[in-house]
């Protein structure tokens, strides 16, 4: 699309709303409706006040979301045909309001203007209001989220957009206050009264350009030495001192680290191994880790990890568990060993549900402030770890009298920033040993607390991120309990969100699905049944992920290459998209191209890992200009300037079965996979590239292929570390 195009729109648009605003004038828009039945009576909403004591369409819906604002005096519909058909029947233009459970700045909008009932009085005459819950209906949200930064240059949540009644944006933003929301409803409803026409063609010109998907060519490919470009590129973008990538605010970006890691074990290089372990240092030691209870949360609000947005999301603990993994078998690091463990543990021990899921996140506020649950004075230190080691243990967490948030205290653990050893005369075992001795008290003196309140929510794509993260977190710590959840996870997935025809759902609530899955909760999960399979050597995930791989290049493909973000029978409003960048979590596509290379190299199907190929080559060019904004696909394409190997170890359950095995599992290789095959063989049609493949000489033995080419079978674990390993480093 064209920043010129979108800017003189938007401009447009903008002096359309705002023209002759001197003050502001409420005038119900034109509701002359566009039905032939004369009869027809244009709707008219309760008075606020009835509905804030009956509730409205919201308090009928499933969504956490919806359910918060259930109570508003806004007359709110849900996204569907029935506020679609009274826009258009009543000529009004929508405010469709976006956001999710969790969402800080949502629910200080919901408190400040939804449940005001000047303001709602006003919406409910001239609008039709809708409210969204993006984790249900991300497709929605990201064309939305695409109208509304193309025309202010930003985008957050909750997302505020004002549609024409065949759901074409032609103004929005995030965030309003209570005035400012006001008067901007005042001047739109004024300027669709007078400036219909013109503001619905703009709309349409809008909606034209936004529409249009990227054109792309096979026309270079993607080379090591591009994909080293990049990489110092992206070097130039990291805060060196504190991590993460510059900015007032960090977000952690585990598939950016992870393309980082990789390249580092790929080519040695000692300044981002350094500026890696810079970063996971700094996001584990402040205040985004959760030191009392494990997990992460949403981001931090300043540049050296402190204080953070305190709501926890599935996906980024999903994502930073399986970093911390594969960062801690990388440099032998027992802090991100433990790190990983915590997240792994929390996600269990808070976020899992009877019936097998993961739920979705935990909110940022209790008690109707944003993060009390986490906050503690020095006085409740003092309180849970008494005279003689609670200043001791004060210092060790970051706590002072004056506090470093709110005139609270976010938990850190700094010591070596403020040279603790030295003020209390304990060395760095010691200080361990004391936190150690004071967190399961520092946990149950927080459990009287309100907690924060969990989505219920349980989301395919999330879900399929928690279960590569367990599986791979059994295969190194050998716990069965991680196994376990990893398939009670998948099993209830399988169960409940496959439809009758081989799609997804996207979520469910109790065990009941709804909505469309997108391309992320294929490609998502695909790679977590993958993962699973391996750690588990269950065919039936395997074949499982085939199933829902074919599905998707079914169902999803661009005859231009790539996927689009919705199955090709759902509507949208602004026309199928392709998402090729990647935010917090990695693109749908680029999680796709992973799954194509890994299934290839599972199955010994060449048409997977070629078509991996020619897509990365497809969007070369645009790679190349984005850098690390797609590291999703430059990771893949890491593994696919190879070599990438399939490890197949075939014999009985013996000795040097499982120290072939460990070989693998011990060094978490990110260019390989592994296919065990028990002695009595691999009883599947899936795996060809495993079916000539036998022990040898009685002796459990290891196959190192690439595409079906292999090095000499081995017994020797030694051997087997020099092929899989040695031979992958540049």
């Amino acid at each position: 699309m064209s920043a010129t195009q979108i800017l003189s729109v938007f401009v447009l648009l903008a002096f359309l709303i705002m023209e002759g605003s001197a003050e502001m004038r409420p005038k119900p828009a034109n509701n002359k409706n566009i039905l032939s039945d004369t009869s027809y009576v244009p709707y008219r909403s309760p008075e606020p006040g009835i509905i804030r004591q009956q509730g409205n369409r919201l308090k009928n819906e499933k969504s956490v979301y919806l359910k918060q604002h259930a109570y508003n005096p806004v007359d709110w519909f849900a996204w569907g045909e029935e506020a679609f058909n009274r826009a258009k029947a009543d000529n009004r233009p929508i405010f469709l309001s976006i956001g999710y459970s969790s969402c800080h700045w949502c629910h200080v909008m919901e408190e400040q203007v939804f449940t005001r009932d000047d303001i709602a009085l006003f919406m409910n005459e001239n609008y039709i209001n809708i409210k969204l819950d993006r984790e249900e209906r991300p497709d929605i949200d990201a064309v939305y989220m695409d109208a509304v930064q193309a025309m202010t240059g930003s985008g957050g949540w909750p997302l505020s957009v004002f549609l024409t009644p065949d759901l074409k944006p032609f103004y929005g933003d995030t965030y309003y206050p209570p005035d400012q929301f006001l008067f901007t409803i005042n001047q739109i409803a004024a300027a669709y009264a007078d400036n219909k026409d013109k503001i619905e063609e703009a709309a349409t010109n809008l909606t034209d350009i936004l529409s249009e998907n990227l054109q792309v060519s096979l026309s270079t490919k993607l080379s090591h030495e591009m994909i080293e470009s990049l990489a110092e590129r992206a070097k130039t973008q990291i805060d060196k001192q504190w991590g993460g990538f510059s900015g007032n605010m960090k977000f952690p970006t585990p598939i950016r680290w992870q393309f980082l890691l990789h390249y580092y074990r790929k080519n040695g290089d000692g300044e981002i191994a350094g500026m890696l372990r810079t970063t996971l240092d700094n996001m584990a030691s402040g205040g985004l880790f959760d030191h009392i209870g494990g997990g992460f949360h949403r981001y931090a609000t300043d540049r050296i990890w402190l204080v953070p947005h305190f709501e926890k999301m599935l996906y980024d603990n999903a994502q930073l568990a399986l970093l911390y993994l594969e960062a801690s078998v990388v440099f032998d690091d027992p802090r991100y060993s433990q790190i990983s463990r915590e997240t792994v543990d929390f996600m269990i021990d808070e976020m899992s549900g009877e019936e097998g899921g993961f739920y979705s996140s935990y909110d940022a506020d209790s008690d109707g402030r944003e993060g009390l649950y986490y906050l503690w004075s020095e006085q409740e230190i003092l309180e849970v770890a008494g005279e003689q080691d609670g200043p001791a243990l004060a210092m060790i967490l970051g706590v002072t009298p004056e506090g470093n948030f709110e005139g609270m205290n976010v938990l850190t653990r700094r010591a070596e920033l403020f040279d603790i050893e030295s003020k209390i005369g304990l060395n760095e075992n010691t200080i361990s040993q004391l936190f150690d001795k004071y967190r399961d008290k520092l946990r149950n003196f927080r459990d009287k607390r309100t907690s924060p309140s969990l989505d219920r929510k349980i989301i395919a794509s999330w879900n399929g991120l928690a279960i590569s993260a367990l599986a791979k977190a059994y295969g190194v710590f050998k716990e069965d309990r991680y196994i376990k959840s990893a398939e009670k996870a998948a099993d209830y997935l399988l169960k409940i969100h496959i439809d009758e025809n081989g799609g997804l759902f996207r979520s469910s609530y109790e065990g009941k699905p709804e909505h469309d899955g997108v391309l992320d909760d294929y490609s998502f999960l695909a790679n977590g049944l993958l993962d699973l399979y391996q750690a588990s050597g269950n065919i039936r995930y395997l074949e499982k992920a085939m199933e829902l791989i074919d599905y998707t290049n079914t169902n999803f493909s661009s005859e231009n290459g790539g996927y689009f973000l919705t199955h090709a029978d759902v509507d949208t409003p602004i026309g199928r998209k392709i998402e090729l960048f990647d935010n917090v979590r990695p693109s749908g596509n680029a999680m796709m191209v992973e799954a194509l290379v890994k299934s290839g190299a599972i199955t010994g199907n060449s048409g997977y890992h070629d078509k991996a190929g020619t897509l990365v080559d497809l969007y070369s060019e645009i790679m190349n200009k984005a850098g690390i904004e797609m590291a999703g696909w430059l990771d893949a394409a890491i593994k696919l300037n190879g070599p990438y190997y399939e490890l197949i170890i075939a014999g009985d359950d013996n000795l040097i079965f499982h120290k072939l095995n460990s070989v693998y599992w011990d060094n978490l290789p990110c260019h390989a996979v592994l296919v065990d095959i028990p002695g009595d063989g691999l009883r599947s049609d899936v795996v060809k590239s495993a079916r000539d493949k036998t022990a040898i000489k009685g002796l459990a033995t290891a196959y190192v292929c690439k595409l079906g080419t292999c090095n000499l079978p081995t017994s020797d674990p030694e051997e087997l570390k020099i092929q899989l390993i040695n031979g992958w480093v540049k």
